[in-house]
């Protein structure tokens, strides 16, 4: 054999032995997935995030592309109602019911992602890299958060996940003197399919042919073998081919995905304010590297982060010490090159504009099996203090998150004694800032996923007695696009929430392109004469848009959000009767993307 890699192939090594650590491995795998879906249908606490509900608002009106998206998240979550209601678990079909459904697809494309990380860690380090790597996860509040979530981010990590397994498999091939040249090819091909199914769900996938040509560039026996070839080429044109029909949506209607990733990108559109040069230069760059170095952190578990920088340190060594051609070698370049370069630009990208924490998630799934065969190697280390080391803080990093984990999904446990403590004026904005309240500290994390409901369940009397006092259905209309898709989940009926959020000078959304409050059929307004409830909007931007809109209108009403007997937040709702067919802007709004 030529090298290291063909000789522990030979021997069974490598990618080929089904130990007891595999075997219990994917135990574990399928142990979390089950956990997750008797959370999920056993009365879950968490709601559908206003993030999830406005991907459910697409899944009602199908298309090949979205305002801020490719349209993958639609058609997913269309086609896991689609199958709930052929396995008779919609329940009533109300947003309560759905949502346990539509998150199941969530807990599949996460138990798909963890085997692909085992069986990559298994082919690298044995099957004490896969065990490793699934252990290591499940520590990770990121994981564990992103398995429930029906977001675009768990299928794109699927996607991911699959796209590297494969073109590791293409190395291999590479890597062997007696190479199957079809099977490589074959590899290469099935990596840009899985590639052109992530960029569906999120554009991230286009700087996978940049991470492979970094690979190629470090690594000239291993990936530079692999992928020296025009089925390369050929791969990528597979990954771009999938892209098509949303080019063409996106050519119907002016380009607006492009501009809003350029928008958020900080490359277009935006508001420019007026600062000192060195609030410009240097604290406003230093605050947003701090926020996506803090995030990364946080999502991550903490020590579970510090470690994986560790191992990239302790990686990129040996990959610098290892000679050319040689499996150690090939193995960490290869990891290193689909997990730093998305960091890298994420964090220079967070000294011109602000990100998510959740952006660079992709990057971690080679990054994570980079930690177990760091972990891994050093647990059997020769040297004791090394040993000793990683046993110590690995057995913490697991522990810990665990813990983290378990307590941040069972946060709802703390809420009778949080309550009782806030007596007898609990419901009062007074005591929002107490250290009793959720909301306030202990539960600041979960804020986007609790007190969806019961929103919608306080606003529902409003809408009732609006209705039963015309006798028409009320409009609805908030100022957030978000806050429309949530309302329009958890409301009874699930009817349709009107946006106006570029009505008020804030960034245009899906809503804007589908038909909205000016809809007219020739020259006569639609809507005309409905009455509305007006919800999350207030003050000088009310009076200028939205008064005018109707014969008369009254409030504002603040009406508490209560969940378990908590105070969340206090929501403000206007009743109007008689709209006049048309609503406005602000002056002088530029609705930027």
């Amino acid at each position: 054999m030529e090298n290291e890699l063909a000789d522990r192939i030979a021997r069974n090594e490598t990618g080929h032995q089904w130990d007891t650590r595999v075997w219990l491995a994917v135990g574990l795998v399928l142990l979390g997935a089950a956990l997750n879906a008797i959370y999920l249908f056993r009365h879950c606490p968490i709601d559908l995030s206003e993030d999830e509900t406005h991907y459910w608002e697409w899944s009602r009106h199908l298309d090949y592309g979205y305002y801020s998206k490719p349209p993958g998240i639609a058609w997913v979550i269309w086609a896991a109602i689609r199958i709930g209601a052929m396995l008779g678990i919609n329940g009533d079909g109300s947003g309560a019911a759905l949502a346990p459904v539509m998150r199941m697809a969530a807990v599949i494309f996460g138990m798909c992602s963890g085997l692909l990380s085992l069986f990559l860690a298994r082919r690298m380090f044995g099957g004490k890299g896969a065990l490793a790597v699934i252990l290591l996860s499940a520590a990770v509040p990121m994981f564990a958060v992103g398995s429930l979530l029906i977001t675009i981010d768990a299928p794109m990590y699927l996607c991911w996940a699959g796209t590297v397994y494969c073109l590791w498999r293409c190395v291999e091939n590479a890597k062997l003197k007696t190479q199957n040249a079809n099977q490589r090819v074959t590899w290469l091909y099935a990596a840009g399919v899985c590639a052109g199914m992530g960029m569906l769900f999120k554009p991230v996938g286009i700087v996978l042919p940049v991470c492979c040509f970094i690979a190629a560039l470090a690594d000239r026996e291993g990936a530079r073998r692999a992928f020296k070839t025009w089925h390369a080429l050929g791969a990528i044109v597979v990954m771009m081919a999938s892209q098509v029909p949303v080019l063409v949506w996106n050519a119907r209607h002016g380009w607006v995905m492009f501009l809003h990733i350029g928008t958020q990108g900080g490359l277009a559109g935006g508001v420019t304010k007026h600062k000192g040069f060195v609030q410009a230069a240097l604290l406003d760059p230093l605050s947003r590297v701090g926020a996506y170095v803090g995030g990364q952190a946080g999502g991550m578990g903490g020590v579970i982060f510090v470690l994986l920088v560790i191992a990239v340190v302790v990686a990129w060594t040996k990959a610098r010490a290892a000679t050319q051609g040689k499996a150690e070698r090939t193995r960490w370049v290869f990891l290193l090159s689909f997990a730093v370069p998305l960091w890298g630009f994420y964090f220079l990208l967070s000294l011109w504009k602000g990100t998510e924490p959740n952006w660079p998630a992709a990057s971690y799934f080679a990054g994570m099996i980079l930690l177990a065969g760091v972990v891994a190697e050093g647990w059997s280390a020769a040297e004791a203090n090394v040993r000793k080391a990683w046993r110590v803080w690995g057995g913490i990093a697991v522990v810990s998150g665990i813990l983290i984990t378990t307590l941040v999904m069972n946060f709802y446990r703390f809420f009778p004694v949080a309550a009782s403590h806030l007596e007898p004026l609990k419901g009062t904005p007074k005591y929002f800032s107490s250290r009793w309240h959720p909301v306030a500290f202990w539960a600041k994390p979960l804020e986007k996923v609790i007190g969806m409901q019961a929103r919608a369940e306080a606003i529902e009397p409003v809408r009732e007695a609006l209705a039963k006092e015309t006798g028409q259905e009320p409009l609805i209309m908030t100022g957030r696009y978000d806050t429309s898709s949530s309302l329009a989940f958890y409301l009874p009926g699930q009817p349709f929430v009107y946006c106006l959020m570029s009505n008020l000078g804030g960034r245009k959304s899906q809503y804007d392109l589908w038909p909205g409050l000016n809809e007219t059929a020739g020259d006569k307004p639609v809507l005309a004469g409905r009455p509305a409830v007006i919800v999350g909007i207030d003050g000088k931007d009310f009076d200028e848009v939205v008064r005018p809109a109707f014969e008369r209108v009254e409030g504002p009403e603040k009406l508490p959000i209560v969940l378990n007997g908590i105070t969340l937040k206090m929501v403000v709702v206007y009743r109007a009767w008689g709209y006049k067919g048309h609503i406005g802007t602000v002056v002088g709004a530029g609705g930027s993307y």
